[in-house]
């Protein structure tokens, strides 16, 4: 039976295509009994000065104005779910930085906003000390502002997903090998800091999704099939997302990942994550 639900999707909040009222009309009624709302939650306090930086990057630069926003996003959603038969949740997928002081900031913040869960999605390469940051995914049209080898950015991409899955804020890490989006990316290069990030999984007991855009976007998951296989071997929670950002994207070969899982003998594993998505915060 195919996952009745998504917990990682996007709107007009973040960069999605969709209100949520679409994304709810569509949900129903693709038979989804539960949804998560989880835009982006970026805030670095140079993201302006960022050399990628343009109006349509999705974020802020201080945390006063991203808790007002949220709560407008919040009160959105909580008053539009009354209308739907399904269960709605609020949920953001937050960037996780290292500058000195912002995770006790991002903390401070999350016991301020109304929210259910919050997804490890890092999308920026950084300085050593967090200041400076370049999105990844358009690392490949300006190389030449990143000063450092790219290997150290992936390096420490890795690095810095670990951390946020260590200090046990987040429900379930997303697009673990986002990094496949730069060009240069060979995996077996950077075993070691993928396998530092699985053992924390494990340890923390910290879910991982299995993300259909990778299939949309370059014929298969993320992550990779020897990383599934990886985690399936350490136990680890399981999740299928889809990353929506379009309503046609709601569900979109959720099939395939569950095949995929089924062969690999771990469909049973997806029962651990059907339930609330709640984080005690």
């Amino acid at each position: 039976m195919m996952q009745k639900f998504s917990y990682h999707t996007h709107t007009l909040f973040s960069d999605g295509k969709n209100t949520i009222n679409e994304m709810l009309e569509q949900a129903v009624k693709i038979g989804f009994k539960q949804i998560g709302i989880s835009d982006h939650l970026i805030v670095h306090k140079n993201l302006t000065k960022m050399p990628s930086y343009c109006e349509t990057t999705v974020g802020f630069d201080d945390f006063k104005t991203a808790r007002e926003a949220c709560a407008r996003h919040a009160e959105q959603i909580r008053k539009t779910a009354k209308n739907y038969s399904l269960k709605v949740y609020v949920g953001y997928e937050v960037d996780y930085f290292t500058y000195n002081g912002w995770e006790d900031e991002f903390r401070d913040l999350a016991k301020k906003i109304d929210y259910d869960y919050f997804i490890s999605g890092n999308h920026f390469f950084m300085s050593e000390n967090g200041e400076d940051i370049f999105d990844i995914w358009r690392y490949d049209d300006h190389p030449n502002t990143a000063p450092e080898e790219i290997s150290v950015y992936l390096r420490r991409h890795f690095q810095t997903m670990r951390q946020a899955v260590q200090s046990k804020m987040f429900f379930f890490l997303a697009h673990l090998d986002y990094a496949q989006k730069i060009k240069d990316y060979r995996q077996n290069d950077y075993v070691k800091e993928i396998n530092d990030v699985l053992k924390m999984l494990c340890k923390t007991k910290t879910g991982c999704e299995i993300s259909t855009k990778g299939l949309r976007r370059y014929g298969h998951f993320f992550p990779a099939e020897n990383i599934i296989k990886a985690l399936i071997k350490q136990n680890i929670p399981l999740v299928i997302s889809d990353d929506a950002h379009h309503i046609d994207e709601l569900g979109s070969f959720f099939d395939k990942v569950e095949e995929t899982l089924a062969a690999l003998g771990a469909s049973c594993r997806l029962k651990r994550q059907t339930g609330s998505p709640h984080i005690n915060h």
